[in-house]
Protein backbone atom coordinates (compact mmCIF):
# COMPACT_ATOMS: atom_id res chain seq x y z
CA UNK A 1 0.00 0.00 0.00
CA UNK A 2 1.63 3.40 -0.86
CA UNK A 3 1.58 5.92 1.53
CA UNK A 4 -1.24 8.54 0.46
CA UNK A 5 -3.98 5.66 0.69
CA UNK A 6 -2.30 4.30 4.08
CA UNK A 7 -2.78 7.80 5.34
CA UNK A 8 -5.99 8.68 3.77
CA UNK A 9 -7.44 4.90 5.45
CA UNK A 10 -6.04 6.09 8.54
CA UNK A 11 -7.80 9.74 8.59
CA UNK A 12 -10.81 7.91 7.62
CA UNK A 13 -11.03 5.99 10.91
CA UNK A 14 -9.79 8.53 13.21
CA UNK A 15 -12.82 10.40 11.79
CA UNK A 16 -15.11 6.79 12.05
CA UNK A 17 -15.94 7.37 8.21
CA UNK A 18 -13.51 4.33 6.75
CA UNK A 19 -15.03 0.48 6.60
CA UNK A 20 -12.47 -2.25 7.34
CA UNK A 21 -12.33 -4.30 3.85
CA UNK A 22 -12.63 -8.11 3.67
CA UNK A 23 -8.91 -8.01 2.06
CA UNK A 24 -7.53 -4.94 4.17
CA UNK A 25 -3.98 -4.57 4.64
CA UNK A 26 -2.88 -6.04 7.92
CA UNK A 27 -1.61 -2.90 9.30
CA UNK A 28 -4.83 -1.29 8.79
CA UNK A 29 -6.83 -4.02 10.19
CA UNK A 30 -4.51 -3.78 13.43
CA UNK A 31 -4.81 0.12 14.11
CA UNK A 32 -8.67 -0.43 13.49
CA UNK A 33 -9.00 -2.53 16.75
CA UNK A 34 -6.81 -0.96 18.44
CA UNK A 35 -7.69 0.76 21.92
CA UNK A 36 -5.21 3.66 21.11
CA UNK A 37 -7.90 4.41 18.16
CA UNK A 38 -10.48 4.32 20.52
CA UNK A 39 -8.71 6.65 22.59
CA UNK A 40 -7.75 9.14 19.96
CA UNK A 41 -11.05 9.40 19.07
CA UNK A 42 -12.18 9.89 22.30
CA UNK A 43 -9.43 12.53 22.74
CA UNK A 44 -10.59 14.29 19.55
CA UNK A 45 -14.19 14.37 20.48
CA UNK A 46 -13.49 15.69 23.93
CA UNK A 47 -11.12 18.65 22.59
CA UNK A 48 -13.61 19.37 19.70
CA UNK A 49 -16.55 19.88 22.63
CA UNK A 50 -13.52 22.01 24.79
CA UNK A 51 -13.09 23.98 21.87
CA UNK A 52 -16.56 24.73 20.80
CA UNK A 53 -17.89 25.25 23.57
CA UNK A 54 -15.96 28.10 24.44
CA UNK A 55 -16.49 29.50 21.18
CA UNK A 56 -19.91 28.32 20.21
CA UNK A 57 -21.56 28.89 23.64
CA UNK A 58 -25.10 29.60 22.37
CA UNK A 59 -25.58 27.05 19.90
CA UNK A 60 -23.82 24.29 21.63
CA UNK A 61 -26.45 25.31 24.41
CA UNK A 62 -29.07 24.81 21.74
CA UNK A 63 -27.46 21.27 20.69
CA UNK A 64 -27.58 19.85 24.64
CA UNK A 65 -30.54 21.18 25.19
CA UNK A 66 -32.09 19.00 21.99
CA UNK A 67 -29.59 16.16 23.00
CA UNK A 68 -28.30 16.18 19.35
CA UNK A 69 -24.99 17.69 20.66
CA UNK A 70 -23.44 14.29 20.51
CA UNK A 71 -24.58 13.18 16.95
CA UNK A 72 -24.21 16.38 15.53
CA UNK A 73 -20.44 17.29 16.72
CA UNK A 74 -19.62 13.12 15.48
CA UNK A 75 -20.93 14.19 11.86
CA UNK A 76 -19.28 16.98 11.96
CA UNK A 77 -16.01 15.72 12.51
CA UNK A 78 -16.71 12.64 10.13
CA UNK A 79 -17.62 14.89 7.08
CA UNK A 80 -15.62 18.09 7.46
CA UNK A 81 -11.95 18.49 7.11
CA UNK A 82 -11.37 20.02 10.71
CA UNK A 83 -8.19 22.36 11.22
CA UNK A 84 -6.04 22.11 13.81
CA UNK A 85 -6.25 25.47 14.54
CA UNK A 86 -9.08 26.30 16.97
CA UNK A 87 -9.51 29.60 15.65
CA UNK A 88 -10.73 27.95 12.70
CA UNK A 89 -13.00 25.45 14.44
CA UNK A 90 -15.55 27.38 15.87
CA UNK A 91 -16.42 29.55 12.23
CA UNK A 92 -16.35 26.02 10.48
CA UNK A 93 -19.20 24.30 12.57
CA UNK A 94 -21.23 27.73 12.87
CA UNK A 95 -20.81 28.14 8.91
CA UNK A 96 -21.93 24.10 9.07
CA UNK A 97 -25.15 24.63 11.46
CA UNK A 98 -25.93 27.79 10.09
CA UNK A 99 -27.20 25.60 7.45
CA UNK A 100 -28.89 23.32 9.90
CA UNK A 101 -32.78 22.00 8.85
CA UNK A 102 -33.93 23.09 12.39
CA UNK A 103 -34.77 26.95 11.86
CA UNK A 104 -34.19 28.07 15.36
CA UNK A 105 -30.57 26.07 15.56
CA UNK A 106 -29.96 27.76 12.22
CA UNK A 107 -30.45 31.24 13.56
CA UNK A 108 -28.47 30.76 16.36
CA UNK A 109 -25.53 29.83 14.68
CA UNK A 110 -25.66 32.24 12.27
CA UNK A 111 -26.23 35.02 15.36
CA UNK A 112 -23.13 33.66 16.83
CA UNK A 113 -20.89 33.38 13.85
CA UNK A 114 -22.03 37.22 12.93
CA UNK A 115 -20.88 37.82 16.40
CA UNK A 116 -18.02 36.50 16.53
CA UNK A 117 -16.81 38.05 12.91
CA UNK A 118 -18.35 41.69 13.58
CA UNK A 119 -16.00 40.97 17.51
CA UNK A 120 -13.21 40.23 15.44
CA UNK A 121 -13.26 43.76 13.42
CA UNK A 122 -15.23 42.67 10.08
CA UNK A 123 -16.90 45.59 8.91
CA UNK A 124 -19.68 43.90 7.30
CA UNK A 125 -23.31 43.88 8.66
CA UNK A 126 -25.28 40.68 8.97
CA UNK A 127 -29.37 40.09 8.54
CA UNK A 128 -30.28 36.98 10.70
CA UNK A 129 -33.94 36.15 9.91
CA UNK A 130 -35.81 34.26 13.20
CA UNK A 131 -39.22 32.46 13.11
CA UNK A 132 -39.81 33.23 16.74
CA UNK A 133 -39.06 36.06 19.07
CA UNK A 134 -35.24 35.95 19.90
CA UNK A 135 -34.80 38.02 23.08
CA UNK A 136 -36.21 35.20 25.82
CA UNK A 137 -34.23 32.23 23.39
CA UNK A 138 -31.07 34.01 23.84
CA UNK A 139 -31.58 35.43 27.10
CA UNK A 140 -32.40 31.58 28.24
CA UNK A 141 -29.11 29.85 26.39
CA UNK A 142 -26.29 32.95 27.37
CA UNK A 143 -27.47 32.64 31.28
CA UNK A 144 -27.60 28.60 30.86
CA UNK A 145 -31.31 28.93 32.01
CA UNK A 146 -33.87 27.43 30.69
CA UNK A 147 -36.43 28.77 28.14
CA UNK A 148 -39.93 30.25 28.48
CA UNK A 149 -42.59 27.88 28.41
CA UNK A 150 -44.06 29.81 25.22
CA UNK A 151 -42.03 31.26 22.84
CA UNK A 152 -43.42 33.44 20.30
CA UNK A 153 -43.64 32.81 16.64
CA UNK A 154 -42.97 35.51 14.41
CA UNK A 155 -41.18 36.95 11.76
CA UNK A 156 -38.01 38.92 13.33
CA UNK A 157 -34.54 39.72 12.47
CA UNK A 158 -31.52 40.26 13.82
CA UNK A 159 -28.78 42.64 12.54
CA UNK A 160 -25.33 42.39 13.60
CA UNK A 161 -23.42 45.28 12.83
CA UNK A 162 -20.30 47.68 14.38
CA UNK A 163 -21.69 50.63 13.33
CA UNK A 164 -24.90 49.54 15.72
CA UNK A 165 -24.85 50.09 19.56
CA UNK A 166 -23.59 46.84 21.61
CA UNK A 167 -23.37 45.41 17.83
CA UNK A 168 -26.75 44.21 17.18
CA UNK A 169 -30.40 45.18 16.90
CA UNK A 170 -33.80 42.83 17.30
CA UNK A 171 -36.85 44.00 15.72
CA UNK A 172 -39.90 42.60 14.14
CA UNK A 173 -39.88 42.46 10.52
CA UNK A 174 -42.96 44.26 8.86
CA UNK A 175 -44.79 42.19 5.95
CA UNK A 176 -46.18 44.57 4.32
CA UNK A 177 -48.85 43.32 1.52
CA UNK A 178 -50.17 45.71 -1.41
CA UNK A 179 -53.46 44.81 -2.83
CA UNK A 180 -54.70 45.12 -6.66
CA UNK A 181 -54.97 48.52 -6.57
CA UNK A 182 -51.87 49.59 -4.27
CA UNK A 183 -52.80 50.28 -1.04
Amino acid sequence: MDLATCQRKLLGLFRNAYSIQADEDAYIREVAQSKELAEGRKNIHLWRVYVLERTCPLTIGLLRRRKLLEETLDAFIMQQNISPFRETQGPAFLERMGRHDDPLLASVAQFELALMKVRQGDAGSYVIPWNVEPHGVLHSLARDVSFPDDIPAGDYEIVVSGDLPGQLRISERLNCSVDANGE
